[in-house]
């Protein structure tokens, strides 16, 4: 009997938690919490990176993509908070509707016990336990009464546990309602605050994108060098890339034909990509770097998205088409630029305008770091997740320190922030 009152404690004591809704168009409340602590670290970075602009300076083009990108960033956090508010409606809705429920199922335990307490009120002089047990006829008799009042006290027992934890259960409720309603009204605080900081950045964009606009035709000649730079960058990095399938595809041949002469075979096979043998080892490493989509670290500690993948029309001039076969890092003084997964390097050289870059292999994947101002590594070096690779070039003229990130799968480019942890 001890036994099944333990059990039906534990049992209560697990109805006594709160069920709350917890998702809202799939996401969690949890995976709502992390996506605005992520943003909030975002937009502090953002804010890091452009505080040696006073509100008098003009900025420059490289600052007004970050302010604009943080206002982007901006955007989505007022959008997680008010999704957080949906989800805590919910909860509060939810929870009002349960502490309605529990409540009557209170009113109706509390009526059943009561008319237990009546019946053996009333009938109490049966109950002498003594005198009733033993005006039984016989032994049998005398035994099913003692069963009885043993099972009629236990009832009344069992009734009371039933009042007294389903008056814990709404307690319970009650509390988690009132911190979901204190949660809210914070949350409600600073989405107001954040949408009062989208619109100082927005008028702030506004006032430095009429400054640049009075320089637009030298600002358009920039973004075609750069974009003269980017094309030459691209087929450096093409190059090398086809050098590095090719010399894998002829050394996988000369193995093959050594293991053939010896009446063996080589295990190498082609990439998922068709046109890169691989060995046992290298996809591994391939499926293992597949694996990790989403969730591989970034090139730089800390940084913001400057320049997304695609193409994209400048901020202050629409005559100009960029096109970005990776993502742009704007990152602090002195980043160490760092690999995003285990590899080997296949070059480290310098290109003019892209200054130092280095290009390390996942298998069938490359991943390229460009614009470092000074490499630790070398072609053929093995390095593993995180490992500095070298430091990211500042260019004080422009106020920016920003690393062009690349990732492929042989020559076909990804969009990386697809593959980088959010």
């Amino acid at each position: 009997m001890k036994k099944l009152h333990i059990i039906l404690v534990l049992l209560l004591l697990a109805l006594a938690t709160p069920t709350f809704a917890q998702k809202i168009k799939g996401k969690s409340k949890a995976q709502l919490e992390q996506e605005i602590k992520s943003l909030q670290k975002e937009i502090a970075t953002a804010n890091e990176l452009l505080k040696k602009t006073t509100k008098d300076k003009e900025m420059t083009l490289n600052e007004v993509s970050i302010l604009d990108q943080k206002i982007r960033q901006r955007e989505q956090l007022i959008k997680a908070y008010n999704e957080q508010i949906a989800v805590l409606d919910m909860e509060i809705d939810q929870g009002q509707s349960h502490i309605k429920s529990l409540n009557s199922e209170l009113g109706n335990l509390r009526k059943e016990y009561a008319k237990m307490i009546t019946f053996a009120y009333k009938n109490r002089s049966h109950y002498d336990r003594l005198g009733f047990i033993f005006a039984a006829e016989d032994f049998n008799q005398a035994f099913g009464r003692l069963r009885y009042i043993r099972q009629f006290s236990d009832a009344r027992k069992k009734k009371m546990m039933q009042i007294a934890f389903t008056e814990q259960r709404i307690t319970g409720e009650v509390e988690a309602s009132q911190k979901a309603r204190e949660e809210q009204t914070a949350l409600l605080q600073d989405e107001k605050n954040q949408r009062a900081a989208l619109q100082r950045e927005k008028e702030e964009l506004n006032r430095q994108v009429a400054k640049l606009k009075k320089k637009e035709g030298s600002i358009q000649q920039d973004i075609k060098n750069k974009q003269q730079q980017a094309k030459k960058l691209q087929k450096a990095i093409d190059d090398i890339i086809a050098e590095e399938i090719r010399k894998a595809n002829e050394e996988a041949e000369k193995k093959r034909r050594e293991a053939e002469s010896k009446g063996k075979s080589e295990p190498t096979q082609k990439s998922s990509g068709g046109g890169m043998a691989l060995t046992s080892a290298e996809k591994s490493l391939s499926s293992n770097f597949s694996g990790n989509k989403g969730k591989l670290p970034w090139p730089v500690e800390r940084g913001v998205i400057s320049l997304s993948y695609g193409k994209h029309t400048s901020v202050v001039s629409d005559k100009v088409t960029v096109t970005n076969n990776g993502i742009d890092i704007a990152t602090t003084e002195g980043a160490q630029a760092r690999a995003v997964f285990d590899g080997v390097v296949t070059s480290v050289s310098k290109l003019t305008g892209s200054n130092m870059v280095v290009i390390i292999r996942h298998g069938e994947y490359f991943t390229v770091y460009s614009n470092l101002e000074n490499v630790s590594v070398k072609a053929g070096d093995q390095v593993k997740t995180k490992q500095n690779i070298g430091t990211v070039h500042t260019n004080r003229t422009e106020n920016k320190t920003e690393l062009h990130f690349e990732l492929l799968k042989e020559t076909k480019r990804q969009d990386p922030a697809n593959w980088l942890s959010q």
